[in-house]
């Protein structure tokens, strides 16, 4: 038997050990955020997946809240290939939390851009975000173009803005601590609207959750209905460093920190299923290589994308790319999953619950927004030197 294939042997009951397919993502995994490590690799999928469990919460204490906020606001500073392979290895071991987690990262992204380009005033109001390990869910309309385009309304009175609207399905709404959403703000009832982020705690009287989410494939992530009725949030709550962004970057931050982590998490959901095929006695070697290297393009084609963030680039051009990875990702997920499903086997997908759930999970992407049609007419249009838009 091989190296790879002894490191990835059965254990007694049936499961797979880690390969070296994933060695890289989890060694980050474990290099900035070690509890969470520990955690995930001690805690049953059933239980991670559960709604209720303590995954959320081990997240913000192992310091996860603050993964990809620069140092010198007091995060990790983790880049965005490190997120990616961090948020692979979450994937493979709660597909829940990674689908959650990525809300507050675009969040957090999209607040601390604008904050940096904005008055220096912001900052600090930001920095106390991470250093209190605060959790925000996500208001944005995170499957469109643009994630500032508004979600809820808002009025100026008195010193506040009045913000009515709703957000559904809203992961984290359990565990949030702010809601961070896009907001059409008026000076009055009736006036003209115009662009802000709003940091809504929770906490404020008229801030509700209502159930949405029915099903149990994700339960974990806590999508149900944030619902806001009245909610007076204080002006210095409200950040109008969006209005300031004539290309359009800031609206795409979190527009690309969504699509890049989300994929990860999917990938890494699918991974957990391919690596039950390394050393599985009735798997053959091509079958594993096949399914492995439909994960492995998918990722390197992330991460380039991933790298590119890192270096400074934003926009249409790099949006575009990472719509064309994405549309790639649903047929590599799609054949890499019904590939181990088939080889592992009836008796396998009948006695391990864990195998229809991934199955289920990985499904999952591609309801996930834009639609493919709009994505394919997108760029399609793009290419043809129109301007990048999903709107």
């Amino acid at each position: 038997m091989s190296v790879l294939a002894d490191r990835a042997a059965l254990a007694s009951d049936g499961t797979a050990q880690p390969s070296r397919l994933m060695s890289t993502e989890r060694a980050t995994l474990r290099r900035l955020l070690p509890a969470l490590a520990t955690y995930l690799e001690a805690t049953p999928l059933s239980v991670l997946e559960a709604p209720g469990s303590d995954a959320i919460a081990t997240f913000r204490d192992a310091g996860g809240c603050g993964l990809i906020a620069p140092t010198s606001l007091g995060g990790l500073g983790a880049t965005a290939v490190e997120a990616l392979r961090v948020h692979r290895a979450i994937g493979a071991a709660s597909p829940s939390l990674a689908a959650a987690v990525t809300m507050h990262h675009l969040s957090i992204a999209t607040i601390i851009e604008i904050a940096m380009a904005g008055p220096e005033e912001e900052l600090p109001l930001v920095a106390g975000l991470i250093e209190q390990k605060s959790i925000i869910a996500s208001g944005f309309a995170e499957g469109v173009g643009s994630t500032l385009v508004p979600s809820v309304d808002a009025y100026y009175d008195d010193g506040d803005y009045v913000v009515n609207g709703s957000k559904k399905p809203c992961s984290l709404s359990a565990s949030m601590d702010f809601l961070a959403a896009s907001v059409a703000t008026r000076e009055k009832k009736g006036g003209k609207t115009r662009k802000a982020v709003a940091l809504i705690p929770a906490s404020m009287p008229g801030v509700s959750v209502r159930p949405f989410w029915t099903t149990p494939v994700l339960a974990g992530a806590e999508s149900e209905e944030v619902v806001l009725e009245d909610v007076r949030v204080p002006v210095s709550l409200t950040m109008v460093g969006a209005l300031d962004d004539p290309e359009g970057m800031h609206e795409l931050t979190g527009f690309l920190w969504f699509g890049i982590l989300a994929s990860a998490g999917y990938i890494g959901a699918a991974t957990a299923l391919v690596e039950r095929l390394v050393g599985h006695p009735k798997v053959s070697d091509s079958v594993y290589t096949s399914a492995a290297a439909e994960l492995e393009a998918a990722i390197a084609g992330l991460e380039a994308v991933a790298a590119a963030m890192d270096s400074g680039e934003r926009g249409a051009d790099l949006s575009a790319r990472l719509l064309f990875c994405r549309i790639a990702l649903r047929g590599a997920l799609r054949r890499a999953v019904d590939a181990a499903v088939t080889a592992l086997g009836g008796i396998a997908f009948i006695t391990d619950p864990d195998i229809a759930y991934l199955q289920s999970v990985v499904s999952a992407f591609a309801f996930h927004p834009p639609s493919i049609r709009e994505t394919e007419s997108s760029l399609a249009a793009y290419h043809r030197g129109e301007n990048f838009s999903l709107a």
